[in-house]
């Protein structure tokens, strides 16, 4: 009877073990299923409950699991408290390690920001991440991506925080709203320059910065086009409109850089999320 017993919980244990690895992925090499695809986590340190979290998006090309592999990016987040999710984009072409975002919005790829919602709400199940408290953010393509969810499906998320990059032409006529935004770019940047420009021998155009902010200016209901404040924080140029919509507001971040995610980004990213500024 022993031997039945103990062979019978033993057999219990082998089929509970695959439940208890999912309930344990999201590091490098394990990442979490979210139905459409995969994300990685990393979470706070030390470890609180219910924290909240920073989405990072890829760029072109990229990796879910580069970015939980990038140190100086992810500790400056989790020190803060944070969790920082990194989902995977899709390949974007046969064969590709590395994906893509679907920034165009076109029917014949996954919906993106669909996707993104599922992520976060696996998160919010599995690892018990605050839904209402999450940073989306992302740098070229990954940039493109969180300005698209923000103009497409603003209440997706608690604030938005794109890094080198644009909507694509043609812009939409506008964008829903409110919400809140810090775009940070490089004036130096060639790659996705401030103004746009042509890439895929010819087919594709990004958008012009200073055109996405009228829209979102306007999806703010933001009192005046220009600044109600500025702002320089170390290497950082800033123009803040503040005088808009309850609970929405806008932030530009310039820096001297090239293409790249600027030093001390994560430190402005959430100097900003936590401190909204009341409207005038």
């Amino acid at each position: 009877m022993l031997k039945r017993f103990a062979a019978a919980l033993a057999v219990g244990l082998v089929v509970s073990a695959p439940s208890h690895a999912a309930e344990t992925c999201g590091g490098p090499d394990a990442p979490c299923d979210a139905g459409d695809g995969i994300y990685h986590y990393a979470p706070p340190a030390p470890s609180i409950a219910n924290p909240p979290a920073v989405i990072f998006l890829h760029g072109y090309g990229g990796r879910g699991a580069g970015i939980i592999r990038n140190t100086g990016l992810v500790g400056a987040l989790t020190a803060r408290g944070y969790a920082v999710i990194a989902p995977q984009g899709l390949p974007f072409r046969e064969g590709s390690k590395g994906g893509s975002w679907n920034s165009f919005a076109r029917e014949t790829r996954r919906d993106d920001v669909a996707f993104l919602n599922s992520v976060a709400a696996d998160a919010a199940d599995r690892h018990g991440i605050d839904r209402g408290r999450i940073l989306i953010g992302g740098f070229s393509g990954g940039g493109m991506m969180t300005w698209r969810v923000a103009c497409d499906a603003p209440e997706s998320f608690a604030a938005y925080a794109p890094i080198a990059g644009l909507l694509w032409r043609p812009l939409p006529e506008a964008c829903a709203g409110p919400f809140r935004m810090q775009h940070t770019h490089g004036w130096s940047d060639t790659v996705v320059p401030i103004e746009g420009r042509t890439v895929g021998g010819g087919i594709l155009t990004q958008g012009d910065l200073f055109a996405g902010l009228n829209l979102l200016r306007d999806a703010m209901a933001c009192a005046k086009d220009d600044p109600d404040e500025y702002d320089a924080t170390g290497d950082y140029l800033v123009r803040r409109w503040t005088d808009c919509a309850p609970g929405a507001g806008l932030e530009m971040a310039l820096h001297p850089g090239a293409h790249s995610i600027p030093p001390g980004w994560s430190k402005l990213a959430l100097d900003w999320f936590e401190t909204p500024h009341a409207p005038k």
